[in-house]
């Protein structure tokens, strides 16, 4: 089967970097471009045409919703994943109604990324399977496109190992911990500088 052709667009280096590693492990998709502004997506979008995409919402010239109403309105084919920290349910409901694959809420646990990116795989080979299809098939494509139940810790791809489980899991162990000590370091960089005499009105 060809591999699955994605793109990303993340406007956080950090997280788009996660996404590359995580992606990268599974040999079902391809990374075809990375976008971090909504002109730059509509470019890759335009040129590469990729079978899936990895959206935030939240970008510097713009919203992804916008995007995906940009993306019905040019006949894009492919299917889209909102990744992101918008919980507001007009914008879920939106999503939805403009038919994405699937929704997650960040912070994203990979499990549920794993999962995601399975239940995709399926999707697509279902399609690929016949050119006509019973009630059968239409009720399972339905199901794996709805269906949302918790993937077991070591289940996932085939083809992804317990060892390659592990790996991705340190890279997202490893890049919330950089996170986190990077934004210690900011804040202890930014009150190191104040009077001892505000300190000692606490």
């Amino acid at each position: 089967m060809d591999s699955i052709t994605t793109l990303i667009v993340e406007d956080e280096p950090m997280l788009a970097e996660i996404l590359v590693d995580t992606i990268k492990i599974f040999p079902q998709f391809s990374i075809v471009g990375i976008a971090d502004k909504l002109e730059s997506a509509k470019k890759q979008i335009r040129l590469y045409q990729p079978q899936l995409i990895l959206l935030d919402n939240f970008l510097p010239d713009g919203k992804g919703i916008d995007l995906i109403r940009h993306t019905i309105s040019t006949n894009y084919t492919g299917r889209i994943i909102f990744i992101t920290a918008d919980n507001h349910m007009d914008t879920i409901s939106d999503a939805l109604r403009m038919g994405v694959f699937d929704y997650l809420i960040k912070p994203v646990h990979y499990q549920r990324l794993q999962h995601t990116l399975e239940r995709f795989t399926r999707y697509r080979s279902s399609l690929r399977s016949s050119e006509q299809a019973n009630q059968t098939h239409v009720d399972a494509l339905f199901n794996i496109q709805a269906k949302e139940q918790t993937a077991e810790p070591n289940s996932g791809l085939r083809g992804i190992d317990e060892n390659t489980f592990n790996r991705v899991r340190q890279i997202f162990t490893d890049r919330r911990q950089y996170i986190q000590q990077t934004l210690w370091r900011k804040f202890w960089a930014a009150v190191k500088p104040l009077p001892d005499a505000i300190w000692n009105k606490a």
